[in-house]
């Protein structure tokens, strides 16, 4: 989707913690890509969670809500991905985020720490399932 669609705000915030919510991470990278109708991503954001272990509301370009009233209007959202990244544990990306206007998402995020004497480790990819918006109903 062109940015050129994207005429409208939604927001997004990141909560990253570990311990499935119980010790929040400040100061953990997060990165946020726009992903284009072909697949491709481009940098919107890169910034660092505070105390409580969140990025501030971070305003995403998103389509107008009026593609979300009719069927067979363009997509009612935008599509990015996030990566989080703190020393010490593995590294988390989360593909096909969904962005609507006016609405502020939270992306949980909980990272896991490294085994003891590792350095880096692959990502851990999460891939949000498909859903039938806006798609050819039989």
């Amino acid at each position: 989707m062109s940015d050129s669609q994207n005429t409208s705000t939604g927001y997004l915030i990141v909560s990253v913690s570990t311990a499935r919510t119980a010790l929040p991470l400040e100061n953990a990278l997060v990165t946020v890509y726009s992903i284009s109708d072909t697949g491709d991503s481009q940098l919107i954001y890169t910034t660092r969670t505070n105390r409580s272990g969140q990025t501030s509301p971070l305003p995403l370009p998103a389509p107008p809500i009026g593609n979300s009233l009719s069927p067979n209007m363009t997509f009612p959202y935008a599509r990015y991905s996030v990566r989080v990244d703190y020393d010490g544990f593995y590294p988390v990306t989360s593909s096909d985020l969904t962005i609507f206007p006016d609405i502020v998402a939270t992306l949980p995020v909980y990272l896991v720490p490294l085994e003891e004497f590792q350095n880096t480790g692959e990502p851990q990819v999460r891939n949000f399932p498909s859903h039938g918006l806006n798609t050819a109903k039989e």
